[in-house]
């Protein structure tokens, strides 16, 4: 009895040491991992799915710009606020002027109904490039997802289920000439330092900057810089040099993404635009429910 008893003693014992210390050493792992995420990081590592946070719908920081209505959306504030910040119009040739005319989107201070404007959108043409950089800064139209190979990154926009390919193997860009025009452009990047810097050419002048309208010819040429400033945090910043509609290469503002929380929730990949559908829900629902703002 007595036997049976010491052995009992010594099982539970050995069996409380052998979990306090695997107990410790999973609290250990566990630190190291949550320390790890919390500071730990490659500047060089791109990937991820990214969420922006950056509170304004345009290419740039322009008239009317700011999204409003976001925190207002997110719960974040009992009434719709303004952000108290200064704007610059994009600095248009009279070219570039009329053809921004010519383009009537359906957001923004020059708002319209669908019926009445001309946006791509409405026809579920893709968004191309910068416009998915540029997009609503709420909900699946905001996140990008980034996947780095050693020779080349995809940039999937989970809105219209887009992406891109940027070449990082050393390549040069073509001629202007040499390209047919893409919605996404032709795309090369390289790492300066901790930036990686894209430079594209060779884009289709049927896309907009973004939902306000801005134009572009398919001779622009645009350059975007990413750098990650630190584990949960990816910023760019844009240039684009298109000398028949903007007098001097337009610096966007500082696009700000964050890191989407693992769980977080995806873009239903069954929902797509579907043009029927789209010229359904407009004749319905878009058409009569927007119109010119004062």
């Amino acid at each position: 009895m007595r036997n049976r008893f010491l052995s009992s003693t010594i099982g539970l014992t050995a069996v409380i040491t052998c979990s306090s210390v695997m107990l410790a050493q999973s609290g250990s792992k566990a630190g190291a991992a949550n320390s790890k995420a919390a500071g730990a990081f490659d500047p060089h590592d791109l990937s991820g799915k990214w969420n922006r946070t950056s509170p304004f719908q345009t290419y740039s920081n322009v008239p009317g710009g700011a999204n409003e209505l976001q925190a207002y959306i997110l719960g974040q504030e009992s009434a719709p606020r303004k952000l108290n910040v200064p704007t610059a119009e994009a600095p248009f040739t009279p070219e570039g002027k009329a053809q921004f005319d010519k383009n009537i989107p359906s957001y923004g201070r020059r708002i319209t109904a669908p019926v009445l404007g001309n946006d791509p959108q409405g026809n579920c043409d893709p968004w191309g490039v910068p416009r998915m950089l540029n997009g609503q800064v709420a909900g699946p139209h905001a996140t990008i997802e980034i996947v780095q190979l050693p020779d080349r990154m995809f940039v999937f926009s989970q809105w219209h289920h887009d992406y891109r390919a940027i070449w990082a193997d050393g390549r040069q860009l073509p001629k202007t000439d040499e390209l047919e025009p893409k919605w996404n452009g032709y795309s090369v990047g390289r790492w300066e330092g901790n930036t990686f810097v894209v430079n594209s050419i060779g884009f289709d002048d049927r896309t907009w900057l973004d939902h306000n309208g801005y134009p572009h010819t398919e001779d622009m040429k645009l350059e975007e810089r990413y750098r990650r400033v630190d584990a949960n945090t990816l910023e760019l910043v844009e240039t684009l040099t298109d000398p028949k509609y903007y007098s001097k290469p337009w610096r966007s503002d500082t696009k700000t993404w964050k890191l989407d929380p693992v769980g977080g929730k995806d873009w239903d990949p069954q929902i797509y635009c579907v043009p029927s559908e789209e010229f359904k829900f407009n004749k319905l629902i878009r058409d009569g429910g927007a119109g010119k703002q004062p």
